[in-house]
């Protein structure tokens, strides 16, 4: 997401709407393996790193790989 729309709960929204109405007992996704404000909304909803430094063949940076318990934490 663009800088300047960071912070304002859209991706939190997002991602929310998104998991809250899945079957699955947990959700897993793909982030680039940096300090990044997406890693740590990540974090904040409840993922965990399940493995760093993956490399992915299209993708030009290392990926981390990180899973969380649905329902997602909420504040």
């Amino acid at each position: 997401m663009h800088p300047r729309h960071q912070n304002r709960g859209i991706g939190r929204s997002l991602i929310t709407s998104i998991t809250d109405d899945a079957a699955e007992p947990r959700s897993i996704l793909s982030a680039i393996d940096t300090d990044s404000p997406a890693r740590g909304l990540y974090h904040s909803l409840g993922y965990e790193d399940l493995a760093r430094q993956v490399l992915f063949p299209s993708a030009p940076m290392p990926y981390a790989v990180m899973g969380a318990p649905l329902p997602l934490r909420r504040r």
